[in-house]
């Protein structure tokens, strides 16, 4: 489903959603946004699983879009801040090499960047940037942007992300490694989806990402990981999450 709001759209907001109760909310706030009336919605109906990974849909709905910048958003998240949108397409609109998102891992210090609450009792997360904007590794995939054009140029690797991990860390290291910049710059949202990286799915695209990286990173950092981007260490981490996977589901 995709609505067009405006004729003269800017900003293109595209969201894979498989719970409508979570889509509803996260529209609501969207609806609140400053710069709502230049907002078109592209909503990817995934509750049949029509796309097999995030990569394919977000490219999907990517060449769908028709704004100049263009938001990956998760369902399950509330932007709170209402001029968030509005602040992002004024960094995006000055600068076209750019990834931006709402957290990620620092060039500077190597430490996560974000400003969340993971649930809606709006108690706050946060190392934020404090509104600066940020270099950064990698960047959070619950919501990140960057201008159409910057998509056409990278697009998700659709093969090494084949389900739903590291498609936002492959786009941004293929941004830094074709001179671009990924950049942090936190806001207050509300992200209900903790998630984990213990997952069987999680490892095996873990080691997709450390097969195509191994020759020319020499970590392999995003706000789930951080290990050194070689088979050894991806051993290693597998070893162990495989056991923290077991007693996780052990004790449920």
């Amino acid at each position: 489903m995709m609505s067009e709001i405006d004729k003269d759209i800017n900003i293109s907001v595209v969201i894979v959603y498989t719970n409508t109760e979570q889509l509803d909310e996260a529209v609501k706030y969207l609806e609140r946004q400053t710069v709502f009336p230049s907002v078109e919605l592209v909503l990817l109906d995934n509750r049949e699983k029509r796309f097999l990974s995030a990569a394919s849909a977000l490219n999907y709905g990517a060449q769908q879009a028709n704004g100049e910048v263009v938001v990956f958003m998760h369902q399950d998240v509330y932007l709170w801040d209402e001029k968030f949108l509005e602040k992002y397409y004024d960094v995006l609109h000055e600068r076209p090499d750019v990834i931006l998102g709402a957290a990620g891992v620092a060039k500077k210090d190597h430490l996560i960047y974000y400003d969340f609450c993971e649930t809606k009792d709006r108690v706050f997360h946060s190392r934020t940037t404090n509104g600066e904007l940020m270099q950064a590794v990698t960047l959070d995939e619950c919501i990140f942007a960057m201008r159409k054009e910057l998509w056409q140029k990278l697009k998700f690797d659709e093969e090494t992300c084949d389900n739903w991990h590291f498609y936002g860390a492959d786009i941004c290291y293929n941004n830094l490694l074709n001179g671009g910049e990924n950049i942090i710059l936190s806001a207050q949202i509300c992200h209900e989806s903790k998630g984990h990286a213990y997952s069987q799915s999680f490892r095996r695209s873990l080691k997709q990402m450390i097969k195509k990286y191994k020759r020319k990173l020499k970590r392999m950092e995003t706000t789930c990981i951080n290990i050194k981007c070689n088979m050894f260490m991806y051993a290693v981490y597998s070893m162990v999450s495989r056991v923290k996977q077991t007693r996780r589901g052990k004790s449920k």
